[in-house]
């Protein structure tokens, strides 16, 4: 199966499109001015457009969420655009931004007796074929969502706003079940990315206490 994972993400990585170039062109170099030098940046993404979409779906969610009255004043369409881009952003990260960003894949399958079973696949290859700063902005978006959504979800508890602490709860479930897919594909166990969390955070503060 891991076999078949690698293969497909090679095959993926090689697909190439001229929208795609053009849009990486275009977050690599910037206007030029005349009279000026052009301006460049050092780093470019390699796979800007999927950056992209692991970005905006859930953004956009959440924006809707909070500027929701200002489009319409419907609570039902409220919900279905709500609803709508959740599950785009659902199934964008689990199935492509995930695999092509950090060579990473959760997925479950029933087998002939019924039973529901789950796997956790990591791409046997050397890492540093995934860009650095896509990793970055992969993982930090995959914790940024669900800690939104739950502070959003305190907001209308605390408003008592019934039927929108459902709706961010919903968020919170669909972004946070995301989370743990991917972290259970990365260190194998939450207790794994427990332990790495507590010695990110004691390599932070340890030069501070210098």
């Amino acid at each position: 199966m891991a076999a078949n994972f690698d293969s497909s993400l090679n095959f993926a990585q090689g697909q190439r499109f001229a929208s795609g170039a053009m849009f990486r062109e275009a977050l690599c170099k910037g206007p030029s001015i005349p009279g000026s030098l052009s301006i460049h940046t050092d780093h470019c993404f390699r796979h800007p457009s999927i950056v992209l979409s692991h970005v905006a779906f859930r953004a956009a969610a959440i924006f809707f969420y909070v500027f929701a009255y200002f489009f319409t004043d419907s609570f039902i369409v409220q919900f279905l655009i709500i609803l709508t881009l959740l599950s785009i952003d659902f199934w964008t990260v689990k199935n492509i931004t995930g695999r092509l960003l950090v060579g990473l894949r959760w997925w479950n399958f029933v087998d002939a007796e019924g039973n529901n079973h789950w796997r956790y696949e990591s791409a046997k290859q050397d890492m540093s074929r995934f860009d650095p700063l896509e990793r970055r902005v992969f993982w930090g978006a995959l914790v940024a969502a669900p800690a939104m959504w739950a502070v959003l979800v305190c907001v209308a508890f605390v408003t008592l706003k019934w039927e929108w602490m459902v709706i961010a709860l919903m968020g919170l479930a669909m972004n946070g079940a995301n989370l743990y897919g991917y972290v259970r594909c990365k260190w194998g166990s939450t207790n794994e990315f427990t332990n790495y969390l507590s010695k990110m955070a004691f390599l932070s503060v340890g030069p501070s206490l210098q």
